[in-house]
């Protein structure tokens, strides 16, 4: 009786860490790809905004008062545009490394299920859990 006691318990500690060691290198992955898509999209709105700059400079008088509003308008797109598609290639590149790299055996199933959506059979086999 004590040694399944001690049994289970050994085995309830090994768990413990286990989930502690996945927790915390799953909040510094989220950490780290946070930081990186803040600076990915500053990255890309700064080319689209150089880009644009380019363009309205060459193309059109810049003292125009119609050129003028096109830059305003312009600069309002380019914020949100950037922010969808900072987004949207920051999604990629970290389903990219989760896979490339085999997180999924050392992030939190939360983390990897945020990025990576689970195909119908394995959400069918969660269900009948």
């Amino acid at each position: 009786m004590q040694d399944l006691d001690e049994e289970s318990r050994e085995i309830r500690k090994k768990q413990q860490i286990e989930y502690r060691n996945r927790r915390k290198v799953s909040t510094i992955f989220m950490f780290v790809a946070t930081l990186f898509e803040i600076l990915e999209t500053l990255l890309l709105m700064l080319a689209l905004f150089a880009l644009d700059a380019l363009i309205m400079l060459r193309l059109f008088n810049p003292e125009n008062q119609s050129v003028q509003i096109a830059f305003q308008v312009s600069i309002v797109v380019i914020f949100i545009g950037g922010l969808v598609g900072g987004f949207l290639i920051y999604k990629n590149i970290v389903r990219w490394v989760i896979k490339k790299f085999s997180l999924e055996k050392v992030l939190l199933d939360d983390v990897v299920r945020h990025y990576i959506k689970p195909s119908q059979d394995e959400m069918e086999q969660q269900l009948r859990r």
